[in-house]
């Protein structure tokens, strides 16, 4: 029988690095958590996402939170994308002010 774990995740929106920790204790992990979130507040680090999912395995998690593991290729994807999103705002904002 698999006991229910908890994971902390901590998810950086800008580079999609993520830091997963494991809990069998919810109280723990909620600790943890605040003491994150407080540390990330006071430090200006908007960019840093902290939760806890309840799952039974990882690979559940992985399965039903997948924004929060993507692979390098899918990284790499994003920042180009959002590289391109902003030179295309960046000729717009230029061609604005002719």
């Amino acid at each position: 029988m698999r006991f229910t774990m908890y994971y902390l995740i901590e998810h950086n929106r800008t580079t999609k690095a993520t830091q997963c920790d494991e809990y069998s204790d919810y109280s723990a992990a909620q600790a943890v958590c605040l003491q994150k979130e407080l540390h990330y507040f006071l430090n200006n680090k908007n960019e840093i996402e902290v939760v806890i999912f309840e799952a039974n395995t990882i690979d559940d998690l992985k399965r039903t939170h997948s924004r929060y593991f993507v692979n390098d290729a899918q990284k790499a994807n994003t920042t180009d994308a959002l590289s391109a999103i902003g030179l295309l705002g960046l000729a717009i904002s230029l061609l604005n002010k002719k």
